[in-house]
């Protein structure tokens, strides 16, 4: 399991392409073969690395043993509270306990399925050009000629989340990719991503990642 912490990293293997930011997580079983290309900004990631034993002794679906990557928080934040554990000399009872949270986490959020309409696509679009605005789920359904309700079951079925979870979601990975590569400060951060205020991104912070976004900054650089 690796975390990216900052920066970008394209990584190719034979079963497809992907893409990983800030708070991305992949998982790679032993003996994938892969290529991996870092951003022109660099990269720092955390890597937890698993013995088979130990990768078949703590996964009881499979998870561990498909390669993918993974951009919902409930995937990259246990790993970053393991980040943290690592950084302050934790117990091995506290860093086991992390890892074991952050297996479950792989399977944290909702499936997403089904081809997505084009007119979804475009409301996912939409979402995400108008995430400092935060334009609501009517504004999204007039975009498209939609109803409200249409608009969120589709959403949620075909993302595997709720607009509002998948808003502050995308809002937070922005923010980390910020916090993480520029020197700018959480105050400025918080105006320019959507926030009310600084401690509005940081209660949205720590509850998603476990993490303030002081602590974040400190472990990605």
């Amino acid at each position: 399991m690796t975390v990216v912490l900052a920066g970008e990293i394209r990584e190719t293997t034979r079963i497809g392409e992907e893409a990983g930011a800030a708070l991305s997580v992949v998982v790679k079983p032993a003996g994938v073969r892969h290529a991996d290309e870092v951003g022109p900004r660099g990269a720092r990631t955390l890597q937890v690395v698993l013995d088979p034993a130990s990768a078949d002794s703590l996964d009881d679906t499979g998870t561990l043993h498909r390669w993918r990557w993974l951009h919902g928080l409930p995937a990259a934040a246990p790993l970053l509270i393991l980040a943290r554990l690592l950084r302050q000399g934790g117990k091995a009872g506290e860093l086991e306990e992390a890892i074991l949270e952050a297996v479950a986490g792989l399977d944290g959020e909702a499936r997403a399925g089904g081809a997505v309409p084009d007119w979804l696509a475009r409301v996912r679009e939409a979402l995400d050009d108008e995430l400092e605005s935060g334009i609501g789920v009517r504004g999204l359904a007039a975009l498209v000629g939609a109803h409200p309700v249409s608009v969120s079951r589709a959403f949620r079925k075909h993302y595997g989340l709720t607009i509002s979870a998948y808003r502050r979601r995308e809002r937070v990975r922005r923010a980390a990719a910020r916090i993480a590569g520029s020197p700018e400060s959480l105050s400025r951060i918080a105006h320019g991503g959507g926030y009310a205020d600084h401690p509005h991104l940081c209660r949205d912070f720590r509850r998603t990642t476990g993490l303030t976004p002081s602590e974040f900054r400190r472990l990605a650089r």
